[in-house]
Parts: structure tokens; C-alpha cells; sequence
């Protein structure tokens, strides 16, 4: 839009009839231009709108002073001429006094008018203009520091100027920012380039646009979109510095909300990082391993297991007393981006229960900041593999005990065969011979039989051979477990079945309860859960005479069930949980719990259950498995 230039033109010069002559040579002049133009022979009374006043009086009065003195004072940026015939230093003092722009003495040609007239007419143009520009810019201003963060500095960066939003955002007093180098508020890892950009790209006349982070009076970092520029002098010399940003917290909350959703899907434990090595998000897996809600939370809680890296020294702690959960996630982070850990680590809880995992890295640009990455490391549990593995080590060593046992069977078998040979043999010369030596050779076969039974024990448990699920007796398979371990027993416990002492002349039923199964697979069942029983008698204080384990096994028409009690003092109550899962010990020989997670599974695969529990100031194991009924042939 074209600005107007309002020109109000007062004489008070008159010709006969009493009206303004069309002969006036400066009437003519004026009404020339591409203004708007009043004449008239009064002087105004309202100057706001008058941009040139041009005053032609008869006679200089002191009115014509006041008058230019009033419309100064109303409209600074007016502009006064004053055409007179009067001389005289004192009226032209007089002008200047008061403010009039240009002062013409008469005689004057309408030109010289004209030439005064055109350039007061752009200067008051070029003044609309600015004063335009100048309310637009406040109302920027005004709308950029409603909706935007402003900062202004000095050259060499001191703040000169801070809008409230900004001052909110950070929460600083906008007394502590101004005077202070504006640096102080930016992250540290970013200086460097922003001095160069002010040394090199604003004096050069670029403007910049880029994410920087700011830094709080609480020290948290706030991710804005910033635009930098410098504004110049005449000489084109940077006066100042203007930072114009927004926020963009809530576009980075969307970011991470993003990312935890991310994470949310992935099955193994799983905690974003990020370009500092700081935790930031946990998915909700490990939320709810831990039993959290919120991820503050969770990071500010101390860990009540220990973390343990597998180092060629063994197991070495990550965590300290009195860390938070964030800074042992940030400790195993930092080892492994700088290969200190190249292994597995390994989660204990208070009663040493084991958990494995290997550890994976994998990183993914900031959106925000493309030169930086988010870190994900994602804790893969192997625990299961290793429990198969142990399983797997566990087995070997029982079938190398297998095989040796069948060995030494074989080898005492034969010695055996020929002191009964040979012991025969001398019976029969002694009833012709001395027949009063008879009685001799009854404890001695009583002492042989006792020799073929355990070797037959031994042989059975040694289980040679493929082994395949066929029908077992249960009564046979407990009577050869406590065959094997009654050299231990008979120093330590007395051992009933149903209600009868155990010896080694005790035989089984023959008829009793059938099961499908592999036999020397549940004798192993039943010594790992006896040697148990045993191990805590020794370790207690119970005279020999108030010792017993009881073992009671039923039949029903659908399950068998056995059931081993002592009352050896019973399993701590904290250890109950995970009993099944290992031993409760580095000592191996007084572990509690050694081989029942080999037990579990030995039941488990011939389709039973296992149940422990405390009674009776002792340890109840309850062990089921299904009846095995014959088939008969239907014709």
C-alpha cells in the first residue's frame, strides 16, 4: 500500500475580493503534487495527521512560533516551513528555537519551494516507512517472545536481552542471565562450533538454523530449533546477535515414546542409552521382572541381586553397595562399548540363584541431532541353555560313573564266582571231615549274598545299554537306590519303607506298583534326593537315636505316589522357591540341593511331578508318576 503524504498549506495572504488568488505562484507549486493538499488561511489546530506544514503569513507573529512549537511537540515527526519577507537574526534564532525545518526568505521562486517541498516530502515518506517498519518489527517481536524462546547478545556474546518464556524454560531470573556469556546456558559440546559460526558464518552474512541443546538451572537439557543471526551497523559491522528458538521437548517425548515402543517388543531385557552413555528407558519386560511401573523408579532403586561379569578369573561384581539400578546398567554399558566385558554376565540373587546372559549393542541415529546415535543394549537370556548344558555335563558324569560301575560289577562278579566255587568245595570235605565247622560257613554266605546284592544294585543302576521307557517296578527301583547308598546310611540315619527298617536282606514286591519308566533312571531319582537327607544330617546335631527318613509310596488306580521325609531340620524357607533349579552352595560335597534339578527333570520326563515342602521339623519330597496298567488282549 502507498503511503499518503498529508500537506497542509497556510497563508493568510489576500487580493481584493478577500479569497486566495489563483495566481499564487506557490499555490501552484504545492497543488502539483501527488499529495494531499489543503489550503487554507487559519492556522491548525490538530497537527497528528500533517506530515509537511507550510506556514506563508503576511506579518511573522509570536502565534506562528507558538503554532510550530505546539505542532512539535504533537507530532515529532512533522515537518515545518516558513515562508517570510521578514528579516532579521533574531526571528531566524526564533525559528530554529522552536524546531522550524526550513526557513525561506522572499523574494523566492515558486521553484525553490518546490525543491524544499520535495525533499521535507521524502524525508517524511522515508519516516512513515520506518516508523511502519519499526511497529511491525515490535509486533514481531511481541509475537516471537509469546510464542518462541529470544535471546540478544552483544558481539562477543554477553547477553543483553532474554524474553520471560526463556527465562521459564531454563528457570533463571532474567537478572542471572543478562551480563552472563550466553555459553553458560548452552551444552558444553557444542561450543566450540557455535564460536566457530559466529566467527565465520555471521560475519560472513549467513544465517544459522540447527538443533542445540540449552541447559537448565536443574542441569537438564532442553533440545531447541534454533535460528541465529547477527544484525549490522552502517558499516556493516555484527552489533549484535539475535538467537530466536523453540522448544522441542514435547517433539523429543514423542521421539522416546517411539522408542520405548520399540523396545516394548523386543522379548529379552532390553535398555536405551543414549549419545552419553546415560539409561534412559527400560522396555517393559524388565519393568515387570522387577516389579516397576515407571522408569524412574526403576532406575533410582538399588538392585537387590548381584551383577557378575564371567571374566578368565572367574566372576567378577559390577555392582557396589549403594548404587542405583541406572548406574550399574550405565557401568555394564561402558564395559562392554569398550570390550571389557567379552563374555557372558551373570544376575545372582541373595540365595545365589543364577541367571545367564549374553549382551548385545546396537545404536540408531537421534533424529534431532543426525551426528549423534541412541544406544540399545539388549540383555539375551541364556539360562535355559546353560541349565541344558549343565544337564548335559551332569549326565555324562553319571553315565562315566555308569560305566565304571558296570566295570567294577564285571570285576567283582568274577572273584566272587570263585570264592563261592572254592567255598562250596570246602563245605563239602568239612561235613565228612569236620563237620563241627559247619556253622562257620553260614555267616559267610550270608556275607556273599549280601556282596551279590549290592553288585546287582549296582549293575541295575549302572543301566547299560540304550535306554527306552518300559514297565518298572517302584518298590524294586527304591530297594536297589537304598542298596547302593546303605554303607553311607547305616553310620548316619535308620531308613524305613512303609513302616519297615531297611537292611540289606530286605526284598521287594515283585507284584507292587508298575510304572512306565527306565529303572535305573528313577533309582538315580531317589539316591540324589536320600544323599540330601544325608548331607544335612551331618551337618546337624541330631543324635542317631531321634534320626529316621521315612519313605511311604501308594498305588491308586491312576497314580503312584512316594513320598521321602526326614526331619534333618527342613530347607530354608527362602531357598524353597528355587531348590530345583541348582545347588545352594560352591561347596559341593555339603551343597543343599545338589542334583534335585537333575531329579526334576528325570520325573518330569516320565510325565510325574515333584513337589517339596517343610513338616514336621524336616524336608517332605512328594514324588508322582503314573500307574502303568496291562493291556489285555481283548479276542
Amino acid at each position: 500500500m502507498t503511503e499518503t503524504i498529508k500537506i497542509v498549506y497556510v497563508t493568510d495572504w489576500v487580493l481584493g475580493d478577500n479569497k486566495l488568488s489563483n495566481t499564487d505562484p506557490f499555490r501552484e507549486v504545492l497543488l502539483g503534487f501527488d499529495a494531499d493538499v489543503s489550503i487554507q488561511n487559519s492556522l491548525p489546530h490538530n497537527f497528528e495527521e500533517i506530515d509537511l506544514l507550510i506556514l506563508h503569513p503576511m506579518e511573522m507573529n509570536s502565534a506562528i512560533f507558538e503554532t510550530i512549537s505546539h505542532s512539535k511537540s504533537e507530532n515529532p515527526a512533522i515537518k515545518t516551513v516558513v515562508i517570510s519577507s521578514a528579516h532579521g537574526s533574531d526571528l531566524f534564532l526564533q525559528a530554529i528555537d522552536v524546531g522550524v525545518d526550513k526557513y525561506l526568505l522572499k523574494p523566492l521562486l515558486p521553484s525553490a519551494v518546490k525543491k524544499v517541498s520535495e525533499r521535507l516530502m521524502r524525508q517524511s515518506l522515508e519516516a512513515k516507512q520506518a516508523q511502519k517498519a519499526f511497529k511491525q518489527i515490535n509486533l514481531m517481536f511481541g509475537a516471537i517472545s509469546k510464542t518462541s524462546l529470544l535471546i540478544r547478545m552483544e558481539e562477543n556474546g554477553l547477553i543483553i536481552e532474554v524474553n520471560d518464556l526463556l527465562c521459564r524454560l531454563l528457570g533463571f531470573q532474567s537478572d542471572m542471565m543478562i551480563g552472563s556469556h550466553w555459553m553458560r546456558f548452552v551444552e558444553r559440546r557444542f561450543w566450540i562450533f557455535l564460536r566457530t559460526l559466529v566467527r565465520e558464518r555471521l560475519k560472513s552474512g549467513d544465517i544459522y538454523r540447527g538443533i542445540i541443546e540449552l541447559v537448565s538451572a536443574k542441569e537438564d537439557l532442553i533440545t531447541v530449533d534454533s535460528t541465529i543471526y547477527a544484525i549490522r551497523n552502517q558499516r556493516g559491522e555484527i552489533e549484535e546477535i539475535v538467537c530466536i528458538a523453540q522448544d522441542l521437548s514435547e517433539v523429543n517425548r514423542a521421539i522416546l515414546a517411539s522408542m520405548e515402543q520399540l523396545i516394548d517388543y523386543e522379548s529379552s531385557l532390553t535398555v536405551l542409552f543414549n549419545h552419553r552413555y546415560e539409561a534412559i528407558l527400560v522396555n517393559q519386560k524388565y519393568l515387570d521382572l522387577i516389579g516397576y511401573e515407571r522408569n524412574d523408579d526403576f532406575f533410582a532403586s538399588s538392585p537387590t541381586r548381584t551383577w557378575m561379569a564371567e571374566t578368565s578369573d572367574g566372576l567378577e561384581p559390577i555392582n557396589f553397595d549403594g548404587c542405583t539400578r541406572r548406574e550399574v546398567l550405565e557401568s555394564i554399558f561402558r564395559q562392554v562399548h569398550n570390550g571389557e566385558i567379552q563374555g557372558r554376565v551373570v544376575l545372582e540373587s541373595h540365595h545365589q540363584k543364577r541367571e545367564y546372559y549374553t549382551l548385545h549393542i546396537s545404536s540408531m541415529p537421534n533424529p534431532m541431532i543426525p551426528s549423534e546415535e541412541y544406544y540399545i543394549l539388549y540383555f539375551i537370556d541364556v539360562t535355559p541353555i546353560e541349565r541344558i548344558k549343565e544337564d548335559k555335563i551332569n549326565d555324562a558324569k553319571l553315565m562315566s560313573v555308569g560305566r565304571l560301575a558296570a566295570a567294577i560289577t564285571h570285576e567283582i562278579n568274577t572273584p566272587i564266582t570263585y570264592i563261592k566255587g572254592n567255598l562250596e568245595l570246602l563245605q563239602w570235605e568239612c561235613e565228612d571231615k569236620i563237620p563241627e565247622a559247619l556253622p562257620l560257613f553260614e555267616p559267610i554266605q550270608e556275607g556273599i549274598s549280601r556282596i551279590e546284592s549290592i553288585v546287582s544294585s549296582m549293575y541295575e543302576f549302572a543301566g547299560t545299554g540304550k535306554e527306552e521307557m518300559k514297565p518298572c517296578n517302584i518298590h524294586m527301583t527304591l530297594i536297589y537306590a537304598l542298596r547302593i547308598i546303605m554303607n553311607r546310611s547305616k553310620h548316619i540315619v535308620p531308613i524305613l519303607i512303609n513302616g519297615e527298617l531297611f537292611s540289606l536282606a530286605s526284598v521287594y514286591d515283585s507284584n507292587s506298583c508298575m510304572t512306565m519308566g527306565i529303572s535305573n533312571r528313577l533309582e538315580q531319582v531317589w539316591i540324589i534326593i536320600l544323599n540330601n537327607a544325608l548331607d544335612e544330617f551331618e551337618k546337624g546335631t541330631i543324635s542317631y537315636e531321634n534320626r529316621h527318613i521315612d519313605i511311604h509310596f501308594q498305588c491308586d488306580e491312576e497314580l503312584i505316589t512316594v513320598t521321602v521325609s526326614d526331619n534333618a531340620g527342613g530347607i530354608p524357607e527362602t531357598m524353597l522357591e528355587g531348590i530345583f533349579d541348582y545347588a545352594i552352595s560352591g561347596d559341593k560335597k555339603k551343597s543343599m540341593g545338589i542334583g534335585l534339578n537333575v531329579a526334576k527333570a528325570i520325573i518330569e520326563k516320565h510325565g510325574g511331578g515333584i513337589r517339596v515342602s517343610n513338616k514336621n521339623e524336616g524336608a517332605t519330597f512328594e514324588i508322582s508318576l503314573k500307574r502303568y496298567k496291562e493291556k489285555l488282549d481283548v479276542v
